[in-house]
């Protein structure tokens, strides 16, 4: 059925139908150098069936995502309840005792009592802390909520005059952007000019945005600050609704944005948020510096653990299926790289995923689909002859004959009644 545009066909807007051109010479300059950031222990937690932690628990988290690379974290909610708020005072009082090298942000709405609770983080902990602090700006939000531009103008003032009586830095996040128009944005950045703000969260509140949308805001963003003389560095939060969280995520980053945010295993709302290991990932393929992949591979499954969120068998990097094959012709590939030495070459020859980062090697299964190289591949991967061709041709036919791949222990039983 064909939405009811009725009401005000601004509710309905998008930045996915907006065309703001590239200018390849200001995006030379923009080289993808922004921090991840870790939303697991906010918006992660959000996500429907996901066991909420317990605090020591909370604080191995940290510590994994410490260890894979991460550098900045929004590290709960102080403001929903007393209990939250010392939760997450025990976890920044954590982070200052353990000296990691990571910045501590906490979420809330623009409601004083919240901005108390974070500023009391700070004040108690003795740490920087900057505040994360949401208010809807779409017409599709302000429609339902009753609300006005003149309203959200003068939230955002006493929002900011609230963080600098107490010395906390305020970031300032407009949930729904992508759904927000030129002449709201225009105003409510006015209003961040005028105040003084200097960190800017855009969001896809809903996973609305396709990558083409994601650059246009982003552009025109910077672009309206840029002409007016104010520096303003711009941070991206997005959701997966659409299964393009990633892809808009790494947009952002290619366009200049200074933190990008994202949760372990892409836990969150809904479908998720953007999943922060395949970021990291990615970031480390490009060539980013300070990534541990073995360490994400850790964080990863100890999230799987405590969270209850089983990693998918084809999840990108860290699912159980990745690194395997039972394909003829991608084994006789890989038996010929690793007949060559080379653990790079036989990583890159069928994965664009080097299997060796993550502590695991390429696996070559055999199975009803498979031809007689990827018995060898196992043969030589085990310490046996490859050259038997009848142990080939024996194990060949008990996989034929079965239904999915067979076992070492099979395999090792036929090589032992083989004639």
């Amino acid at each position: 059925m064909a939405a009811d545009t009725s009401v005000t066909p601004d509710v309905w807007f998008s930045w996915n139908d907006v065309d703001v051109e590239a200018d390849p010479a200001e995006e030379a300059a923009l080289a993808p150098t922004g921090l991840l950031f870790d939303e697991t222990l906010r918006d992660g937690l959000q996500a429907p069936n996901v066991t909420n932690p317990r605090l020591a628990q909370k604080l191995r988290i940290v510590d994994h995502m410490v260890r894979c690379g991460i550098r900045a974290a929004d590290l709960g909610f102080p403001g929903s309840d007393p209990a939250a708020a010392k939760e997450c005072l025990e976890i920044a009082r954590h982070v200052a005792g353990r000296r990691h090298p990571l910045a501590i942000g906490y979420a809330g709405r623009t409601h004083p009592a919240d901005i108390h609770a974070i500023c009391e983080i700070a004040q108690q902990a003795q740490l920087p802390v900057d505040a994360y602090v949401f208010i809807g700006v779409s017409p599709i939000r302000q429609y339902v909520e009753e609300w006005d531009v003149t309203s959200i103008e003068r939230t955002i003032r006493a929002a900011v005059r609230s963080c600098d009586r107490e010395g906390v830095t305020f970031v300032l996040v407009l949930e729904d952007t992508v759904r927000c128009t030129p002449e709201v944005l225009s105003r409510v950045y006015d209003v961040a000019i005028d105040t003084g703000v200097g960190r800017l969260c855009l969001c896809d509140t809903v996973g609305a945005a396709l990558p083409g949308g994601t650059a246009a805001l982003i552009r025109w963003t910077r672009r309206y600050f840029a002409g007016r003389g104010h520096a303003m560095a711009l941070e991206w939060h997005g959701h997966n609704d659409r299964g393009l969280a990633l892809a808009n995520s790494l947009t952002a980053l290619s366009l200049g944005c200074a933190r990008v945010h994202g949760t372990i295993l892409g836990v969150g709302e809904r479908t998720g948020n953007a999943s922060l290991d395949q970021l990291v990932l990615n970031r480390a393929l490009d060539g980013a510096a300070g990534y541990d992949l073995m360490a994400l591979r850790e964080y990863a499954e100890y999230a799987e653990e405590v969270l209850g969120v089983p990693i998918p068998q084809n999840h990108p990097a860290l699912g159980a299926d990745v690194f395997k094959t039972s394909a003829g012709v991608h084994a006789s590939a890989i038996l010929k790289a690793h007949e060559k030495g080379d653990t790079l070459l036989k990583d890159a020859v069928y994965s664009s995923v080097p299997a060796a980062l993550f502590g695991r090697e390429q696996d070559v299964l055999v199975d009803e689909a498979s031809g007689a190289n990827n018995v060898r591949y196992w043969l030589t991967t085990h310490g046996f002859d490859s050259a038997d061709d009848a142990v080939v041709k024996a194990v060949l036919e008990k996989a034929k004959a079965g239904r999915g791949p067979l076992t070492d222990a099979q395999i090792r039983q036929i090589i032992a009644t083989a004639p």
